[in-house]
């Protein structure tokens, strides 16, 4: 099968969206099926997943510079109508720019069945973020473009029931994002992150790895790291900061009186995330609002136990499986799950082992691109026969 990848970056520094889409697009390709994708780009974006992409079989056409808050370039239509003549399906991810729209417009008028992955932009918290500017943009045509969709792509149960409220037309498909597990089945030497900074072997260290953003829950997180009984505790903050909100937090910091057990690390790359992962005794996202949470499955993945909210998507996936701890966005709930990981090493070995069977059997990107091969197949058998159907009458 032909199918065709729509996003507005792949540049991993701008979140998760793009990340997953990478990791899709390559284990559909290894899969045995004929992946293309077509994203924009940004001035100053990271080249590095598009020749990743290329060296797996993957043909990648980068559009850009985009420009405007709609990500807009004047190549983008004529593109899309030359590339999405004789696919399959296309799979288009993320919802509030120009690509996306012309993307279901072309495919609409070429007659090939196109998906819609939101991303969890279409959550009532997302949507409450420049509120008029989205409702505005919904009904003047994101709208239109969903409902005409062959399916609704979620990531969770519970992504797909909080936009139910929306009264939207197409129907659902719930497939988790994945791992590469291949990353964690040769991991760095054991303490060479600690190494790296260096963090001496006794000391307990929580790891937080994501963009710096509000909604990360770093508000939350750093005075509940600051009431945790284990004093010698560190804390690593890792990723990106494209809107420079390290600062605030650097603030939140020294507010509490914490600057000697709190460090930055920027974005870790490849083998230097994972080693941050396997090193860490306990790894927290508190975030107030994630749609899935690909870095949670990477860290259970690594052997790490993991501390979450109960706005993280994955959520009652993790306490079934009984391999981390779940909070509500409250300081002092946050600090005490904290306290009862880090003070109980028993329970965290006891669930490395769980963790790592976890992540292998629910979030292998090998099985989800063969379970996506059928969903591809059932969707395009549809379109035909319902192509076949409209020209008998």
């Amino acid at each position: 099968m032909n199918i065709l990848h729509v996003i507005a970056g792949l540049d991993a520094r701008t979140g998760g969206p793009a990340t997953a889409l990478v990791g899709l697009a390559t284990a559909q390709s290894q899969a045995g099926l004929r992946v293309a994708v077509i994203a924009g780009s940004r001035r100053g974006d990271d080249p590095s997943p598009a020749e990743s992409l290329r060296a797996q079989g993957v043909r990648v056409d980068v559009i850009g510079p985009v420009s405007g808050p709609l990500a807009r370039h004047p190549a983008i239509a004529g593109i899309l109508q030359k590339r999405i003549a004789g696919v399959d399906v296309v799979h288009i991810h993320s919802l509030w720019e120009e690509i996306q729209h012309q993307a279901a417009k072309s495919a609409r008028k070429a007659a090939i069945p196109y998906i819609f992955r939101p991303c969890g932009m279409l959550d009532p918290w997302s949507l409450r973020q420049s509120r008029w500017k989205k409702k505005l943009y919904l009904a003047w045509r994101l709208r239109r473009d969903i409902n005409a969709a062959a399916a609704i792509h979620f990531t969770a149960d519970i992504e797909r029931d909080l936009t139910q409220p929306l009264g939207l037309k197409a129907p659902s498909i719930v497939e988790p994002n994945g791992v590469d597990l291949r990353e964690f089945e040769n991991p760095p030497t054991p303490g060479s992150f600690r190494d790296r900074y260096p963090i001496s072997k006794g000391r307990k260290l929580v790891l937080f790895m994501s963009r710096l953003h509000h909604k990360k829950g770093l508000d939350k997180l750093i005075p509940a790291f600051a009431r945790l009984r284990d004093r010698s505790a560190v804390l690593a903050i890792a990723g990106p900061d494209p809107d420079g909100y390290q600062k605030i937090v650097e603030k939140m910091i020294a507010d509490a009186r914490i600057e000697d057990r709190v460090f930055f690390t920027g974005m870790l790359w490849r083998e230097q995330r994972v080693a941050a992962l396997a090193d860490s005794d306990l790894f927290v996202l508190p975030s107030y609002q994630e749609n899935f949470g690909v870095v949670v499955i990477e860290a259970l993945a690594a052997g790490t136990p993991v501390v979450i909210s109960d706005q993280v998507n994955l959520y009652p996936d993790i306490l079934a499986a009984q391999v981390g701890g779940v909070t509500p966005m409250d300081i002092d709930r946050l600090a005490t799950e904290m306290d009862r990981w880090l003070g109980n090493d028993e329970m965290r070995k006891a669930t490395t082992i769980k963790a790592k069977e976890f992540a292998r059997e629910r979030y292998d990107w090998r099985n989800i691109a063969d379970r996506w091969r059928g969903h591809y197949e059932r969707i395009a058998d549809r379109a035909m026969k319902d192509g076949l159907t409209r020209f008998s009458r």
